[in-house]
């Protein structure tokens, strides 16, 4: 390689570090000596999602308290002499202990929703941290 070539291979790299070092100076922000991200919205809420999961647990635990089908047991007892009294209540039974399946299901799924989330927030916390970091550390270089 000549030195002309060497040397304007110099300066085009040494043009791509200025106007990088200029594009990351225009991001500062007003923060002073930094890149302005430490107070960045990133867009991060958690309420909407525990607000519908909140909303979930509170109808299901609604829903529990209407499921009992207390006429329907009644029924079959007060006519246990009927050949139906014993199915019926085998019915009633079986159809409460799969709405209680089925209530246990809800609240699982709430559960991990809310769960979920956090790891997700978590997770969005650290991505920007690492961002963060990185920006400082380009502005060094």
């Amino acid at each position: 390689m000549s030195f002309d070539e060497e040397w304007n291979r110099l300066v085009a790299e040494a043009g791509r570090r200025r106007e990088a070092q200029t594009r990351l100076a225009s991001a500062k922000g007003d923060a002073p000596g930094g890149t302005g991200l430490e107070n960045a919205d990133l867009g991060l809420v958690d309420g909407p999602v525990r607000s519908r999961a909140s909303g979930i647990r509170t109808v299901n635990a609604e829903a529990r308290a209407k499921s009992k089908l207390a006429d329907a047991q009644a029924a079959g007892k007060s006519h246990s002499g009927w050949l139906v009294g014993a199915a019926s209540d085998e019915c009633v039974a079986a159809w409460q202990n799969r709405l209680r399946a089925l209530g246990d299901l809800v609240d699982d799924a709430a559960d991990a929703l809310t769960k979920a989330m956090d790891q997700q927030i978590s997770q969005d916390h650290s991505t920007a941290a690492r961002l963060r970091a990185s920006a400082r550390w380009l502005e060094g270089a």
